[in-house]
């Protein structure tokens, strides 16, 4: 009787250890035929091994019974050893396909497999017809992409949506850098992964030409975190392209802002981040820096761009590295930045302004402006009182900038730790339902600033009612809403109905949303309750004034000027000043020729006039009238004047130009609304008429009667230095403070 042996027949070694390996629990000698040199383990497992030349192996096989034969399928190879074991009796074969599973190699067994394979190999043609046509695609995207940034941009939407991704790198040593020249956007590959594979810290890529010093740069490069700074050459305006690449303005010496991809002909990168995302190879280096920087970006890392001396130029649109990109990104994993809010280019800081926190509770204030330069009473109130609460708390500011304005952050680092300038560059929303102020001042930008923040700081304060929404940027933090004036109530004296029903609905919903509100007055504190406000978590912050910086002066010799300020940005100081300069003033002329009437109408009053009324700024107005613009200091001002009116006819909260004025000794005429909540009563610190003619008498009456002129003068500096010092005021604004941090 023959031996009872299994066969085995492979082309390679990996195959023929599969096979060995499932038939050796069958407890008989394995001959094993392969062309390959088999594992010394597998050829352990086996009785005999023919590798290469099987013929003497084949001849010796005629003297032994197979009760079994193993073929491998799995992959392509010589024809004979994989269907000559089929035919061998008894015809007992088992096959190993290419997915590593067996079957039996009956006629049935053997035609199922040769369908799959047929079917398998007609879906292998079909992909690739359709990934040559997917790259034949994208190939002629690219072409065309190039003289269409519209069309980037939407396949840039296409995208898949991605997740952030962790890229641990050791932390880093020293301060060497290499330096990569590069020349027109273009780079030398070699080059620049040679100094990536480096053992300095950063690598400063510079366009020849460009000033190589980068003292600038370091202070942020040295921050945990960050990726890259450069050195600003463009700004985007409102162009953001795929993502932000430059600031959206040109951003002053020393002042910076997170860019996503601050791609520019100065920048000092991290050596071990740029070797741990990778140089991927691409036709223009531009493209490459884009793949870096959204990639960094969703690890975490900050890129920033840094204000130079020369003024930058306006970003042109780049349509080729736009188009490559996206190629790119559709060919690598799909990844999505972190913050990536935070990295438009539209929230900047001084390097060197911010001061450290003194372990103090931090109050973060929220503003539509910045506080200073002091233009309007609004800023002026925000200062102050922050000024009087800065040695006893650490406050942040995070303030929309206006168009032009010039960011003094010397000054504003004298009161605030930190300061963070947003730039409104977005478009209103479509909301209807909302107020235009409301939808005007949306921005993700301060949204995301705001919640990044929450963490560090004890206290939301937000200035103003447009800006309520913004409570829900950090919805577990104490908040306090500024309420400067109950706004629908200014609607109201407008009539401009709709719009006042949109500011009550909007007040009356943020109300409750806030564990504090703050007032300017008893008067606004009660209305706000009546409409809805809790009566226990509203209390008056009132207005004041800096009674030491405002005190009285020596008139000096002169004709009689009349001083009234109030800046046109604001529709209440347009219509009064009309009222003032068309019904009152020629009623006073009548009487006393040579007055004269001077007016502070605040930055750019033509292009208020004009946005707020429709109409340019009359030119047909008295010449006795003399309109100043922004005045830095108002005290030289006072000093001239002989009166100072307040003829708002519409108003709302309580107006600091007022207390200015009687803390500078001087006798204010006022509309009752123009005096509203501060308590004055006629002929006690001020008169107060509503009419004009009464309003104008009143004037001549002051400017005629140098005693009631004094008398009413010295009231008034008493009345401020007992009620409006900014110092009692900040009392009780500290006390919110710490009802709400208990």
């Amino acid at each position: 009787m023959k031996p009872k042996i299994v066969t085995v027949f492979a082309a390679g070694a990996a195959d023929a250890a599969r096979a060995v390996r499932h038939v050796q629990s069958a407890g008989l000698p394995i001959w094993l035929f392969t062309l390959e040199p088999p594992d010394p383990v597998v050829a352990a497992l086996c009785g005999r091994v023919a590798c290469g030349d099987w013929e003497a192996a084949l001849r010796d096989l005629g003297r032994h019974w197979s009760a079994l034969t193993v073929v491998v399928w799995a992959r392509r190879g010589p024809l004979a050893p994989r269907v000559r074991p089929l035919l061998r009796p008894p015809f007992r074969v088992l096959v190993l396909n290419e997915h590593g599973d067996f079957f039996n190699a009956t006629p049935a067994g053997i035609a199922r497999h040769l369908l799959r394979r047929s079917r398998d190999r007609l879906h292998s043609i079909a992909r690739r017809i359709a990934d040559w046509g997917s790259g034949l695609g994208w190939w002629l995207f690219l072409r065309a992409a190039q003289y269409s940034v519209t069309l980037s941009r939407w396949a840039f939407r296409k995208l898949p949506a991605g997740a952030p991704i962790d890229l641990p790198v050791p932390p880093a040593t020293g301060e060497s850098y290499v330096t990569v020249l590069t020349r027109q956007r273009q780079w030398d590959l070699t080059g620049v992964r040679a100094a990536v594979s480096g053992d300095t810290r950063w690598i400063l890529f510079a366009e020849e030409g460009a000033p190589a010093s980068v003292d600038d740069l370091i202070p942020l490069m040295r921050c945990p975190g960050t990726f890259a700074v450069s050195r600003q050459a463009f700004y985007r305006d409102w162009n953001e392209g795929l993502f932000a690449r430059a600031p959206f303005r040109p951003l002053q010496p020393g002042e910076a802002s997170r860019v996503l991809a601050p791609v520019g002909p100065l920048m000092l990168v991290d050596r071990a981040r740029m070797e741990a995302l990778g140089v991927p190879r691409t036709i223009v280096p531009g493209s490459a820096w884009l793949w870096l920087f959204w990639r960094a970006a969703a690890a975490g890392w900050h890129s920033y761009s840094i204000g130079a001396a020369e003024t930058p130029s306006e970003a042109p649109d780049w349509p080729y590295e736009d188009a490559e990109f996206v190629t790119l990104a559709r060919r690598t994993p799909p990844v999505a930045p972190r913050d990536a809010a935070l990295a438009r280019g539209n929230i900047s800081f001084a390097v060197h302004g911010p001061q450290p926190f003194r372990g103090l509770k931090r109050v973060l204030v929220v503003s539509p402006y910045l506080p200073y330069p002091l233009t309007h009473g609004g800023a002026v109130r925000i200062w102050n009182l922050c000024r009087a609460l800065a040695s006893r708390y650490d406050l942040l500011l995070a303030a929309f900038r206006e168009k032009d304005e010039q960011v003094e952050y010397e000054q504003l680092h004298t009161v605030f730790r930190r300061v963070y300038v947003v730039e409104r560059d977005e478009h209103p929303g479509n909301d209807r339902g909302l107020p235009k102020q409301v939808r005007e001042h949306r921005s993700s930008a301060m949204e995301a600033l705001i919640a990044s923040l929450a963490a560090e700081v004890s206290v939301l304060q937000v200035e103003y009612a447009h800006l309520a929404a913004f409570r829900d940027a950090a919805p577990a933090l104490p908040a306090i809403l500024v309420e400067h004036d109950l706004t629908f109530m200014l609607y109201q004296q407008l009539q401009a109905g709709e719009e006042a029903e949109r500011w009550r609905r909007f007040e009356r919903h943020w109300f409750n949303r806030y564990d504090a509100v703050w007032t300017m007055s008893e008067d606004d504190r009660a209305l706000a309750i009546q409409e809805g406000a809790s009566a226990a978590a509203t209390a008056v912050v009132a207005n004041g004034v800096d009674t030491a910086r405002f005190t009285p002066q020596c008139r000096p010799d002169g004709p009689p000027e009349i001083l009234v300020i109030g800046s046109f940005r604001h529709l209440p100081n347009i219509l009064g000043f009309e009222w003032l300069a068309r019904q009152v003033m020629p009623l006073v002329w009548r009487e006393v020729t040579d007055a004269r009437l001077h007016c502070v109408a605040g930055p750019e009053p033509d292009r208020y006039w004009r946005e707020l009324t429709g109409r340019p700024y009359p030119a047909s107005l008295d010449p006795r009238i003399v309109r100043h613009a922004f005045v830095s200091d108002v005290r030289p001002l006072y000093t001239r004047a002989s009166v100072v009116a307040v003829p708002l006819v519409v108003s709302a909260g309580t107006n600091i130009k007022v207390m200015e004025a009687m803390a500078c000794g001087r006798a204010v005429v006022s509309t009752p609304v123009g005096c509203y909540g501060l308590g004055l009563r006629h002929e006690a610190g001020a008169l107060i008429h509503e009419q004009a003619p009464d309003f104008a008498a009143a004037l001549v009456r002051l400017l005629r009667d140098a005693d009631l002129r004094e008398r009413i003068e010295r009231q008034a500096r008493a009345t401020v230095e007992s009620r409006f010092s900014w110092e009692s005021i900040a009392e009780d604004a500290a006390a919110s403070y710490e009802a709400l941090t208990r």
